[in-house]
């Protein structure tokens, strides 16, 4: 696989993943309950993670 389309399906990826994310923290904050905050701060824990992953690139 070039390094170019490797790198283009990475963003990707990386977008779907973080889009996914936020949606889930938008939708959750709306509900109350313990389910709700596990999943909120399980979508806070992958953003944090992919937003690691991206500043690792740039060190």
């Amino acid at each position: 696989m070039k390094d170019s389309t490797r790198t283009a399906l990475l963003v990707a990826a990386r977008t779907l993943v973080t889009a996914a994310c936020v949606t889930l923290v938008v939708t959750a904050r709306t509900t109350v309950g313990w389910g709700h905050l596990a999943v909120m701060l399980g979508a806070l824990a992958a953003l944090l993670a992919l937003l690691a992953s991206y500043n690792r690139r740039f060190r």
